[in-house]
This record gives C-alpha cells, structure tokens and sequence, in this order.
C-alpha cells in the first residue's frame, strides 16, 4: 500500500512539473519571437536610417520629418541630438519593451525611443534644402 501511494505521489509530482514546464516554455518562446524581432528591427533601423544617408530634413510645427531615400519618419525635436564631429554621428535606440506589444507597434515605439546624432553642419545644410 506504501508503495502505491509513493508512486502515486511521484506521478503527481511529475505532471505538476510538466504543466509547468509546458507554461514557461511558451512564455519563453513568446518573448524569444519579440526579441528576435526587435533585433530584426533595431539592425534594419540602424541600416536603412543611417544618418549619411539622410536626403531631406522638414521642420514642421509638432515634429521633424526625416526623409531617406525609400522613406520618411517623423520624430520629435527632442529625438535630435547635435554633435560636434562627423564621427559621433549616430543612431541610438534605448528602451525597454513593455508586455503586451504588438508586432505591428514595435517599429513605431523603437522609432520613438531612438536618439539621432546629427553634427549642426550636416542639420543645417539639409534643412536648407527644403526651404
């Protein structure tokens, strides 16, 4: 009888263990897919949005447009950073991805928490161009 219970213990146990295994192994799979898209998207940000290849610079009253050769992103004056030399130029992505994102809100929130490195020089040239 003691030997019964012990096994039916012990099978408990182990389906316990892989009900709960099975929850955090989709959870992880879940966050490994928006990670993996994030990254697709932070290297396709720093590639297609470098900022020697910035054509046009639009002021508008709310925002700043940035245009690119196939593209246009609007972001905020506080987004501009202005640096001294040609070397600092850059695009800086800092955030923290919330939970419950979708996949279609990840390029616009990586967009809005993205710093540009820009020197005054090149700023001001390309902005001359619009006006």
């Amino acid at each position: 009888m003691g030997t019964l219970l012990f096994i039916i213990a012990l099978l408990i146990i182990v389906i316990l263990y892989l009900i709960v295994r099975m929850k955090y192994i989709s959870d992880f799979n879940k966050r490994r897919t928006v990670r993996k898209r994030e990254q697709r998207l932070k290297e396709l940000i720093n590639s297609a949005f470098k900022i020697d290849r910035l054509q046009l610079i639009e002021e508008r009253k709310a925002d700043i447009k940035l245009k690119y050769n196939k593209r246009a992103i609007a972001v905020k004056r506080e987004q501009i950073k202005k640096v001294d030399s040609s070397d600092e130029e850059r695009i800086e992505i800092k955030y923290e991805l919330p939970e419950g994102i979708t996949k279609e809100e990840i390029f616009d929130f990586i967009i809005e928490n993205s710093n540009f490195y820009i020197t005054e020089e090149r700023y001001n040239n390309l902005k001359t161009q619009t006006e």
